[in-house]
């Protein structure tokens, strides 16, 4: 079996209401090369019996013992073997183009390690809450911002899987709410 051009990084941790949503909306992706791996991290819920009620050749499904989501990514990423690393939140929809318009532009520009998108806020019917993220678009920007605060939505992100073994992953050292943070950093300091 080719490797696929995509790996899908799905941890999920008690998400029963929402990762049906969640997984349907990587599986109607334009660009359909990809395999999603999805990872339960010890959800006392029924998330993993959602999860594998959902029949695609390209769900790898795991379950672990509850590690933390930067633990469970690392494991994603042991596992993954696309040239690029999707970010998907059990709770998160991706609209139905993310993954050929984050991989038109890495290949348009290869210079860039990460790419990320603007996003809504929606509730848990799927009504916008009027909220949104919108984050700046240049490398020069978003290196200003990185500065201050976090201007990625962290289940928006595209990576190069060939950065993130130059910089490392998840560290786990630091505090889990900022391990997302402190990843970006480290590839704003060897890529755009």
């Amino acid at each position: 079996m080719s490797a696929p051009l995509i790996s899908v990084l799905l941890p999920v941790y008690n998400a029963e209401s929402f990762i049906r949503d969640s997984i349907q909306s990587v599986l109607d992706q334009t660009l359909p090369d990809f395999e999603l791996i999805v990872i339960d991290d010890g959800s006392k819920d029924n998330s993993a019996e959602m999860v594998e009620s959902i029949r695609d050749p390209r769900i790898r499904f795991y379950r672990q013992e509850n590690k933390g989501m930067g633990a469970t990514l690392n494991y994603a990423i042991s596992l993954a073997r696309g040239q690029f690393l999707a970010r998907q939140d059990a709770d998160d929809i991706s609209l139905a183009e993310r993954f050929a318009r984050q991989v038109t532009f890495l290949n348009a520009h290869t210079d860039h390690a990460l790419a990320g998108t603007a996003a809504v806020i929606v509730n848990e019917k799927l009504g916008e809450t009027g909220r949104r993220h919108s984050p700046a678009e240049k490398h020069r920007d978003l290196c200003f911002d990185l500065l201050f605060d976090n201007p990625f939505v962290h289940s928006s992100v595209m990576m190069r899987a060939d950065a993130i073994k130059q910089t490392g992953a998840y560290d786990l050292q630091k505090a889990s709410l900022i391990q997302d943070y402190d990843l970006w950093w480290r590839i704003a300091q060897k890529f755009r």
